[in-house]
Formats: C-alpha cells, sequence, structure tokens
C-alpha cells in the first residue's frame, strides 16, 4: 500500500476512533456550577410549595398534573412520613417555614397510630408499612435535635421497638405487619425499608445510647452491605440511598473506633458510589451538546434528582469519616454538585409559575411530563441541604465543568484509550520495517 494510503487510512481510523469515544462512549457532560446559596435559596423554594400545599389536617397536595389542572385523591403514609422528615430537615437548616408545616405533618400521623403492648407503628387502612414508622421516627430525631425538644422521646423508643420486631435475627427487615392477624408479614420484604429502619435505628442509637439500638443498627447495616442483594434476589444490586444515610450516620458512631466502618461496610460504600455515579455521570451527558442523540430521552424527575443527591452525599460523609474512602471524596463530591446544579435548574420558577393555571402548585416543584408528586419535592429538597456542606467546603464545585454552560471535559482514561487505539503499540511491535525487509 502506498504510504499516502496508510496514512489516509490511518488518518480515518484515529477519527472513526474519535468520533466513537467522544460522541458515543463518553459524551460530553452538562453540570452546571452551583454555590451553597443558590441551593439554600432552591430549598427554600421547595419549602414554599410544601407550605403553601398543606391542607388543613396536615396533609400535602399527593399529584399535580400542570397540564390539565387536576389533582389525585391517592395518598401514601410512606410518602408523607417521608415529607414530614424533609421539612424537619430544612428546619434543622434554619429554612423558614419548615418546623410548622412538618409539626402539622406529624399531628397526621400521630393521629393514625397503631398502638400496642410496647411499641407504636404508623398505621394507615390495609397493611401497616414498615418503612412509614421508620421515616417518621427519623424526622422526629431530627426534630429534636434542631429544637432540643425531648417530649417525643417516649414516642421514639416505642416507635423504635416496632422496627425491631419487624427486624429478623439475619438484619432483614420485613415490609409490613398486618394488624388483623396482629404479625408481622414473614417473608415480604421491601426494596427501601430496609435502608429506612437502617437509618432511623442509627438516629436512636444516638439519640438514646446505651439503650441497644446501635446494635440493631449493626445487624440491619450488616445485613445490607453483606448480604441483602443475594438473598433477596436483587439483580442487579439496588442503588440504596437510605442505605447511605444509614452508613453515614453509623460511620459517626464513637465506639466504633477508627476506622469507624467494617470491611463490608467499605466494600458496599465503594459499589454504591460507583453505581450512583455513574447514573448521574450518564444524565449529565444526557444533557450535554448532543446528549439527547446518544443516552435517549430520558428526563428525571425530581425525586430521582433527589435519590441521586440523598445518596452521594451519604457516600461522601462516609468517605471523610473513614479514611480507607478518603479517595472517593473528591470524586463523590464532583457527582453530589453536578447533581444538585442540574437539580437546581430543573425546579419550577416565578417565571414557570405565572404561566400556569396555578402558579402556587407550580413554583418550587419539579415537573416530568406535566405531573409533579410530593416526593419529587421531598427527596430534591433533602439532595440539595445535604449538598450545601460540600458546596460551602468548597468541593466539587465547578470540578466537574469547563465554563457556566457546563461541558465536562472528557475523562483521562478515555484520553488514554485513545491514544492506546490510534497509535496501536503491538501493530508498531510486530510492523515496523527490520533490516534487509522493504
Amino acid at each position: 500500500m502506498a504510504p499516502a494510503a496508510r496514512v489516509w487510512r490511518a488518518g480515518l481510523s484515529l477519527a472513526l476512533i474519535l468520533v466513537a469515544a467522544f460522541v458515543v462512549v463518553a459524551p460530553p457532560e452538562r453540570c452546571p456550577t452551583v454555590t451553597a446559596v443558590e441551593l439554600r435559596a432552591s430549598a427554600q423554594s421547595t419549602v414554599a410549595w410544601f407550605v403553601r400545599n398543606q391542607e388543613a389536617d396536615g396533609t400535602w397536595l399527593y399529584l399535580y398534573d400542570a397540564d390539565d389542572d387536576s389533582t389525585s385523591s391517592e395518598y401514601n403514609s410512606v410518602r408523607h412520613a417521608g415529607v414530614t422528615m424533609g421539612l424537619y430537615q430544612a428546619a434543622a437548616a434554619g429554612l423558614p417555614g419548615a418546623l410548622g408545616s412538618a409539626d402539622r405533618g406529624t399531628q397526621w400521623a400521630l393521629d393514625r397510630l397503631l398502638e400496642r403492648e410496647g411499641w407504636a407503628a404508623f398505621a394507615t387502612p390495609g397493611l401497616i408499612d414498615t418503612g412509614a414508622s421508620a421515616l417518621l421516627a427519623a424526622g422526629l430525631v431530627i426534630r429534636r435535635d434542631a429544637t432540643g425538644d425531648s417530649s417525643y422521646d417516649p414516642l421514639l423508643r416505642r416507635l423504635g421497638r416496632f422496627l425491631v420486631a419487624q427486624t429478623e435475627p439475619s438484619g432483614a427487615v420485613l415490609a409490613s405487619y398486618d394488624a388483623t392477624d396482629e404479625a408481622p408479614v414473614a417473608g415480604e420484604y421491601s426494596k427501601y425499608f430496609t435502608g429506612e429502619a437502617y437509618w432511623a435505628l442509627a438516629l436512636l442509637h444516638r439519640a438514646f445510647p446505651g439503650e441497644g439500638w446501635g446494635e440493631a443498627a449493626d445487624r440491619v447495616g450488616n445485613y445490607l452491605a453483606a448480604s441483602r442483594d443475594e438473598v433477596e434476589d436483587y439483580w442487579p444490586p439496588i442503588p440504596d440511598h437510605w442505605a447511605a444515610y444509614g452508613v453515614a450516620e453509623t460511620a459517626a458512631f464513637p465506639e466504633r473506633g477508627d476506622p469507624p466502618l467494617t470491611e463490608d461496610e467499605v466494600a458496599y460504600a465503594r459499589r454504591q458510589s460507583e453505581l450512583f455515579g455513574g447514573q448521574i455521570r450518564w444524565i449529565s451527558q444526557r444533557f450535554g451538546p448532543w446528549g439527547g442523540v446518544v443516552r435517549g430521552g430520558y428526563v428525571p424527575r425530581g425525586g430521582a434528582y433527589g435519590v441521586f443527591g440523598e445518596a452521594l452525599t451519604g457516600w461522601w460523609q462516609a468517605a471523610t469519616a473513614d479514611p480507607r474512602l478518603a479517595d472517593l471524596r473528591a470524586p463523590i463530591a464532583e457527582r453530589a454538585t453536578c447533581n444538585a446544579g442540574l437539580a437546581v435548574r430543573a425546579q419550577a420558577d416565578s417565571a414557570d409559575a405565572a404561566d400556569a393555571a396555578q402558579p402556587d402548585r407550580v413554583e418550587g416543584a419539579w415537573f416530568r411530563d406535566g405531573e409533579t408528586r410530593m416526593d419529587d419535592q421531598q427527596h430534591a429538597l433533602a439532595a440539595l441541604l445535604r449538598t450545601i456542606p460540600i458546596a460551602e467546603a468548597g468541593e466539587g464545585s465547578g470540578s466537574a465543568s469547563s465554563s457556566d454552560a457546563g461541558e465536562d471535559k472528557p475523562s483521562g482514561w478515555l484520553w488514554a484509550l485513545v491514544l492506546l487505539l490510534a497509535l496501536n503499540p503491538a501493530r508498531a511491535a510486530f510492523g515496523i520495517p527490520r533490516a534487509g525487509r522493504s
């Protein structure tokens, strides 16, 4: 082959490799920069949405479709408890309006307690979901920390005893309790109630050390880290944001020593960080210059931004506490702030609300296909609040973006791969002319 033809073919091959690498395999990302001030303002707008959209009885607007200005009569006790907990997180951060709204939500839940000897559960008609009591307990511990009010301590202990009663010796957490049969429903588990119970028990240990809550939390945490996916037959593994809450709290147990986490928990934290980090990279590429072409049309709802952010901030806290995870701290911060920047820009603002039939139901919310649900705001609110410490520490913000437009430079491993393929060292080793050969 003529030298010119070889050069032309090599150039074409390199061009195809570059196109495949930077257009399809790893297209540019859009990671808007975000500051602690912006995060706080976005969170406050979300709190205002809950305050405006709370009924007199303490419930919140469950689902709203802005396209046809319709609501749903459906309601969900676990999501109610989650919103209550999220607003207590906002109250702990000092956001006006959050505490009063959360307290009204708590009263609705307290009016629906199932009381048995020694324990209590947040119950609505039908099977009693373990997750609702776990999130109610978590919220009340956060409230206790924020206000110094210990009046709910007896209730917290009763809720905790319900969670322990729902926990099997292996650490698996049963999903529900049957009030008719007066017994837990055997053999039924939930993707997320296990992590919720883990976090609630860890919080109870911090509130009431020496009462055994830490041992129960450790049992659940070990099950999550070492065997949950296999035992409950989940494949692929569950990306579990509630587990991130639990591990982050467990990492702060003073009696755990230094380092605070077990080897299984460290390995689990690494696997989970990779799962959530990969999801954020995919979404940020989806919003890049041509991401819609190579990443499809998926647009996250507010709850997805929230879940991703809650998980990553939890793993960031764990990486801060445990030196064996220290190498993950910077990349997790980058992914968490990227997610938060995208979430802030997806939130409906006053301009969006001005064109809506009911502006109070739009401003501060996250919509997909014209629809928003209460947990979209709850998860997003928590993620924004939990990302503020990362932004205040100067970590992540701006590190994933080359400009305010947020187009990320391709990663170093990809450049190395392209150069490897372009230079083709194997071909070089066997194709260099030797003496006596043309």
